[in-house]
């Protein structure tokens, strides 16, 4: 009888710990992310993809909530809002500069002139160099670079010398790099956020804005626009950002799905970028806007033109110039 009553007090022990610890497995966590991106741009499909295999993979413990198109505040404030743990994930430009220098160099101009020399930038060891303190300084992580793309400049007048150029009411992002870099090109700048470019297009509060075509395309701001200028002055590489807090309270096996998915989703990005840069300029062109290729006299001009603002930026971005070399000297 003893034996039997010890069974059963075993019994109930190994019970109630594989409850416990299946209770414990059955937790939920929810990571919202924010972002600029439009839904049909190449960001938004990828973030789709992460979210759709990490999901499954977790069997749900893991849920990741999508937020296109500025639905949580613009750059400014979801950077702030995932310092604060308001948000978990977020993907950003370059304004993430303001805590950390070095990330100035997700967006330097006139540096890169081939995808294959930019993926090997950002998803190799200069890509973790420019992190620099970030995390260390804001509790926030990067995780990977996905893809912004090479900016084109559009306008509602053709850009075919930098005369044009110094006729342009141009809007830019809420960023002092932006504002220097179109000043030596001799254009006046409009500081906007991404949201309201397109009234500002539409209403001729500005003639023109630069983006990559992807960009261009899933804003629909190629409809309110006649021309690109193909400039290709400036890669942008997103950082994405995960709250640390947030990812070190999560079980360690969930933490290497997500981390696991994290690197194959921007794989994909890579890859997808690149084919829909292509198509963008297609459907634009099918569209009805024109396309205009810069001379080479013309765009060496405007890499001239930035010799001053250089020199402004090494100074801004300490240790920029020696990244610079590196990222300049990689196969193209």
């Amino acid at each position: 009888m003893k034996k039997l009553q010890l069974l059963g007090v075993c019994t109930a022990a190994a019970l109630a710990v594989s409850v416990c610890g299946s209770a414990m497995a059955a937790q939920k966590y929810t990571m919202r992310v924010a972002y600029y991106f439009p839904t049909s741009h190449p960001a938004h499909i990828t973030l789709e993809l992460l979210k759709a295999n990490v999901e499954k993979e977790t069997n749900g413990v893991l849920e990741i909530q999508l937020f296109p198109n500025s639905q949580l505040g613009n750059e400014e404030t979801f950077i702030d809002s995932i310092k604060r743990g308001i948000v978990q994930m977020a993907v950003s430009g370059g304004l993430i500069k303001k805590d950390e220098p070095m990330l100035a160099l997700v967006e330097p101009p006139f540096v890169f002139e081939t995808w294959k020399q930019v993926k090997a930038a950002y998803t190799g060891p200069i890509g973790q160099k420019i992190a620099g303190d970030y995390t260390k300084k804001t509790g926030v992580m990067i995780v990977g670079y996905s893809v912004n793309g090479f900016r084109q400049v559009s306008s509602s007048f053709p850009l075919e010398s930098m005369d044009d150029l110094k006729k342009m009411k141009i809007r830019v992002p809420t960023n002092e790099i932006y504002v220097k870099m179109f000043e030596a090109f001799g254009a006046n700048t409009v500081m906007m956020p991404m949201g309201e470019v397109y009234t500002a297009l539409e209403t001729k509060v500005v003639d023109g804005q630069d983006n990559p075509y992807s960009t261009v395309k899933a804003a629909g701001w190629w409809e309110v626009q006649k021309y690109i200028l193909q400039s290709r002055h400036m890669f942008v590489a997103n950082p994405w950002l995960v709250n640390k807090k947030f990812y070190d309270g999560l079980p360690p096996d969930v933490q290497k799905i997500f981390m696991d998915n994290v690197a194959k989703a921007i794989e994909h990005n890579w890859e997808i970028s690149e084919k829909d840069d292509v198509a963008a300029k297609e459907f634009m062109r099918s569209n009805g806007i024109k396309v205009i290729v810069p001379s080479p006299e013309m765009r060496q001009e405007m890499k001239d033109s930035l010799k001053d603002f250089y020199e402004w930026y090494y100074e801004y971005v300490p240790g920029s110039r020696e990244i610079i070399a590196e990222m300049e000297a990689l196969p193209r």
